[in-house]
């Protein structure tokens, strides 16, 4: 079957025969989906006698990168990995998941401590130390060191981040045995290195090395380089009772579960599983955290409304009260000066204003209609009332009417009348 339909699968595969699969780039959710359903589809429909999975990639997230690990670790068809170009952080990872693994002669490999890209500086948090956990298990394991031996690699020298290494150097550290490098052309080698002096950035490393897989592919196909120098790739035992027994109990796969806070009795799913709820948290996380910043940005600029309204509040009732007592003073000179006026014309007595007063607060348009309805009172000055003509006159008009009263009843001459 030709390969032309996949992105990662390259010549022909066939059933019993070997299958290669790279794994170029970064490591995303994007490139693992990508990859992880093609290794599958070797795996179960196409059935390889072995899948040769050939990697060159700066790295990416550790998440994605463990279900990789993942698949390639529990495979039920023999895996071999090889370093095309540069295995770096996670790619680092991917390459230990191989049953065996290779390195050619001018590959890089580069080992290191996981860090979340977003809080590099920050406090390192639970996730991260597991996954810290996690790595050191797979690198002690895999290539037979002590803890120590792989803490020291993966912090590096001071002020270095990790180790970087060459074939040469990873054979003096350990990592892989001389019979796993395989060897190219004298030129390309000299190439890589003298390219890689001024080079730091692991990206630029990673297009280099990019650059010169397409160069050592082209010689490989004229050399036939896996089938001469290293026929042992094409010979590892296909022992399925083995491998299964390794998709479940190897350390590797267990330290992946544990970190994961699975316990013992799990399947390669609930892995999977657990990996994407995980990676859901983190989403969740991230958009949480924003709602939580829109939220608090919200909240603020209500608190500074509800100051500046409770300012104007203020500046109302400090009028209002100003208001209320001009109005309560105006009320009371109005009061005042109706009930003096009613006293002043003689409709009632002074002796009674507390009472009109009390009268006008409780109702005053019924107290104004009341003393509107009192006739004035007619008042004799004091002048007039001490004139001794006017009392005369008035003293004896008030006897007239008496005299009249009794002619009325008696007679002129005291006679007697009936009253009529």
């Amino acid at each position: 079957m030709k390969s032309n339909n996949f992105k990662n699968i390259v010549g022909e595969i066939k059933t019993g025969e070997v299958a290669t699969i790279r794994f170029f780039g970064k490591i995303t959710e994007d490139s693992t989906t990508l990859f992880n359903n093609e290794f599958d589809f070797l795996e179960n429909a196409i059935r390889p006698s072995l899948i040769r999975v050939l990697i060159n990639s700066e790295g990416g997230s550790v998440l994605h990168g463990m279900s990789t690990y993942s698949t390639i670790q529990n495979s039920t068809v023999p895996t071999e990995c090889i370093i095309e170009g540069m295995a770096a952080s996670m790619g680092s990872i991917i390459w230990a998941a191989g049953a065996r693994s290779f390195m050619r002669d001018y590959s890089i490999l580069m080992i290191h401590n996981p860090f979340l890209p977003s809080n590099e500086e920050a406090q390192t948090s639970d996730l991260v130390q597991a996954f810290v956990k996690q790595i050191k298990t797979i690198y002690r394991k895999r290539f037979g060191m002590t803890k120590e031996r792989v803490e020291a690699i993966m912090d590096g020298d001071t002020g270095k981040d990790g180790t970087f290494f060459d074939a040469k150097a990873a054979i003096k550290a350990g990592i892989i045995p001389t019979e796993n490098i395989l060897h190219t052309s004298k030129q390309l080698c000299e190439k890589v290195k003298n390219e890689l002096t001024d080079l730091e950035n692991i990206s630029e490393i990673q297009v280099l090395m990019s650059r010169i897989c397409m160069e050592a592919d082209a010689l490989d196909i004229e050399n036939k380089h896996f089938e001469s120098t290293f026929p042992n790739l094409n010979q590892i035992q296909n022992n399925h009772t083995k491998m299964d027994e390794l998709k479940t109990n190897s350390a590797e796969y267990a330290a992946v579960a544990a970190s994961l806070g699975m316990k013992e009795k799990y399947e390669v799913k609930d892995v999977m599983s657990r990996i994407s709820e995980l990676l859901g948290v983190e989403d969740k996380l991230a958009e949480t955290g924003k709602s939580l910043k829109d939220a608090q940005t919200v909240i603020a600029g209500k608190e500074a409304t509800i100051q500046n309204l409770q300012k104007d509040k203020d500046t109302l009732t400090a009028s209002l009260t100003v208001f209320q007592t001009k109005e309560a003073d105006e009320k009371k000179a109005k009061i005042e000066a109706l009930v003096e006026a009613a006293i002043d014309n003689g409709k009632i007595d002074k002796t009674s204003k507390a009472q009109w007063v009390e009268m006008a607060e409780s109702n005053y348009p019924l107290a104004e209609n009341i003393l509107s309805c009192i006739p004035v009172r007619e008042q004799i000055t004091k002048e007039i009332a001490a004139d001794p003509a006017n009392i005369q006159a008035a003293r004896q008009t008030t006897e007239e009417k008496m005299d009249e009263k009794v002619q009325a009843v008696v007679g002129a001459k005291f006679e007697f009348k009936t009253l009529g």
